[in-house]
This record gives structure tokens, sequence and C-alpha cells, in this order.
């Protein structure tokens, strides 16, 4: 893992996140990358731009395989409100962007990148917005535990599914179930407690 600071913000890039742009990189031309990126750019600015505008700060952001996990610096009780807002605005910035190419008429494959990250963004693993959502809607609830059973069987299903594309679809889909395969492993690891 490589780690430095930027002012305040501590910022974290796992082996895992290189090995995917390398991947990327591999199977992709150029302006796929390019457009790529700007729309995960685009996904964490709306989330920056929110936590800024309702008094938060970033304390660190770790860059995964999975996506980019931006940790916020505590200033005191965090309302729900405030955090589903920062967690919901990354996912709304791109479905606003996938809306306004679809109206302009200028859909193709930066407006499917849109979308495709807006859906991938709200699905139940604790790395991605939707999981982490859920989460901070359970937390400490007696429907914690009920939920969490839930997903568990949830994310089995989607797993399952990916596998199955890669039998009906073969190797074009094995991106699909080696993604969804980790983050599955991922949200198999004990929740950190909070203080």
């Amino acid at each position: 893992m490589i780690s430095f600071r930027l002012g305040r913000t501590a910022v974290r890039i796992d082996f895992s996140f290189l090995v995917f742009n390398a991947m990327v990189f591999l199977v992709r031309d150029g302006r796929s990358v390019l457009s790529f990126y700007t729309v995960c750019a685009l996904h964490e600015a709306g989330h920056l731009a929110v936590l800024t505008l309702t008094g938060g700060s970033a304390a660190s952001v770790c860059f995964t395989a999975a996506g980019i996990r931006i940790d916020t610096r505590k200033t005191g009780a965090s309302p729900v409100l405030h955090d589903m807002a920062v967690l919901l605005a990354g996912p709304a910035v791109n479905a606003a962007v996938y809306a306004a190419m679809g109206i302009m008429g200028r859909g193709g494959e930066f407006a499917a990148l849109n979308l495709m990250a807006a859906v991938y963004n709200m699905l139940p693993y604790r790395s991605l917005d939707g999981g982490a959502l859920i989460a901070l809607l359970t937390a400490g609830s007696s429907a914690e535990q009920a939920a969490d059973l839930i997903l568990a069987a949830v994310k089995l299903l989607m797993t399952a599914a990916a596998a199955w594309a890669v039998y009906i679809y073969g190797r074009e889909a094995l991106p699909l179930l080696i993604g969804g395969t980790a983050l599955f492993i991922g949200d198999l690891r004990p929740r950190k407690k909070s203080p």
C-alpha cells in the first residue's frame, strides 16, 4: 500500500487499485479509459461537494479495486440526514449527468458509464454507497442483524448470477464475477466498531 498526506487528508492507494487499473488499460482504448475516470471523478466530486457544503471534510481517501472510499472527519454528532446526503451525492451526480445527456440527445458510452456508476454504487455492499447507506440506517437498531442476513443472501445470489453470466457469455463476463466475488469477500470481514 502506498500512503501519503495531502494537507490534513491521508491518502492510501491499495495494490488492488493498481492491478484494477492495469486491467482497465489492457482491455480498453484510451478514450474509454478517459471516460471511465471522468465518470469516477464526477462521482467523487459529488460526495466531496456535499461533504464540504455541509461543513465536513475528508480525513482519508483510500483507492481500492472496489472504488474510492472517503472517510470523513467527525466534527461532533453527525446527523443521519447529513451522512445520507453525502452518500447519495455521488450516485446522484452520475444519474444527473446520464439524464442531462439523454435530454440533450447525447447518449453513448459516457452516458452509459454514468448510469452504470450510479447503479453499481447503490449495490448493497458495505464498501459501496448503497451498503454504507443501509448500514447507516440500521446501525444499532433491532433491524441491523436482519438486514445483514437478508443482504448476505442477496449478495450471494448476485455472485451466483455473475457466475451464471460467465457460463452463458464466456470470459467477457469474467470481470463481473471477479468484481462481485471480491466485493462479497470484502463484506465478510468484521465491521469496524465506532468509538
